[in-house]
């Protein structure tokens, strides 16, 4: 036996609470046996990180409401938080994690190649991004700004400096 990725995307909407939510959900079926993988998101934390607690919380209550409607059901849960360098969901996450430092690929009238840069996104205005560089341990006094058409940014990934 068998679950759907809607299946297990319907218990989620009942198991899931605020300030968290479901960042990705995949669904390996293989014969007689799914593997299960749901990375979570908390809408409140700067970095969008989720506590060991609640990753627990979230396993335990799929895990019953699993075993419930599909008791025969054999399956592997994983159960993550998104991560502290996850993947922007562009263009959305550009307004929620400005003055974070973020990691861009992007076009430029520069090169013929995808540029790359780390950034600390200021403000956006309409369909530009105004970003500063970033430099580990630079106050933001003095620093670099540049203009970005969001059009033009093909990728981007939260950047923590240690």
């Amino acid at each position: 036996m068998t679950v759907s990725r809607e299946e297990i995307s319907s218990i989620l909407d009942g198991v899931l609470f605020l300030p968290v939510k479901l960042y990705s959900l995949k669904v390996n079926q293989r014969p007689n046996h799914s593997l299960i993988e749901i990375v979570l998101d908390n809408l409140e934390h700067p970095y969008g990180s989720v506590s060991l607690l609640e990753c627990e919380q979230v396993s335990r209550k799929l895990k019953e409401e699993l075993d419930r409607i599909s008791p025969d059901l054999d399956y592997t849960l994983k159960v993550s938080s998104a991560g502290a360098e996850r993947k922007l969901d562009l263009p959305g996450d550009l307004d929620r994690f400005r003055g974070v430092p973020v990691r861009l690929v992007f076009l430029s009238e520069k090169s013929d190649h995808p540029q790359e840069g780390i950034f600390r996104i200021v403000n956006r205005e309409g369909d530009q991004l105004i970003l500063e560089n970033f430099q580990k341990g630079r106050k933001s006094a003095g620093k670099k700004q540049t203009t970005l058409n969001l059009k033009d940014i093909l990728k981007g990934n939260l950047y923590v400096s240690i």
